[in-house]
């Protein structure tokens, strides 16, 4: 069983969770992302995303090993989920990132979780927004159910829209106001975003 003892992980780095169906997380700093692999191929599934505040309580779906990845490096705990609070973490972030799946067009659902993960763990600043690091674009693919080659030509194109910008000296996202103030949903009907 996992124990209440502080874990400290760098970027990238990966801790299994174990066989406990109910968890309690409480992220002390960074950025953590909670993935399940299930008995299929291909199944490094991302779950949700979790920052420092208040604990989270994680049901483990049935048929799933739970990991957490540090997307930034990352200190938590980890207790058997004994808390009866009615809410379940996890199961908004399944919601938020099936929604975003849902859309229709890699495009519509590469900017929708661009707007996700700005309204979770991002800044406003005058005239844009940035999110304090980045994700591969391969775990982009996956987040929204498209190819790598596909998250690539969109950064591209973004980038040279200069909606997107990387700053490299902070490791963030730089995201244009006129990105982050599009509806997807709209995006479907138009065809194209460009």
């Amino acid at each position: 069983m996992v124990a209440a003892e502080i874990i400290k992980l760098q970027d990238k780095e990966i801790f299994n969770a174990g066989q406990s169906q109910t968890l309690e997380l409480t992220v002390q700093s960074g950025v953590l992302r909670v993935g399940g692999n299930f008995d299929f191929d291909n199944s490094d599934v991302t779950l949700g995303l979790f920052s420092a505040g208040s604990p989270a309580l994680i049901r483990v779906p049935t048929g799933c090993i739970l990991h957490f990845e540090a997307v930034t490096e990352s200190c938590f705990t980890l207790t058997e989920g004994i808390n009866n609070r009615s809410t379940e973490d996890l199961s908004q972030w399944l919601i938020k990132l099936h929604l975003v799946r849902q859309l229709i067009g890699a495009e519509a659902r590469l900017i929708a979780l661009f707007q996700l993960l700005v309204e979770e763990f991002g800044f406003r600043h005058k005239e844009t927004y940035s999110l304090p690091f980045w994700l591969s674009h391969a775990r982009l693919a996956e987040m929204i159910s498209t190819s790598r080659g596909t998250v690539t030509r969109q950064i591209t194109h973004l980038r040279k829209s200069n909606d997107l910008s990387i700053d490299s000296d902070q490791g963030s996202l730089i995201i244009s106001s006129r990105l982050m103030e599009l509806r997807p949903n709209e995006l479907e009907l138009q065809g194209s975003w460009k």
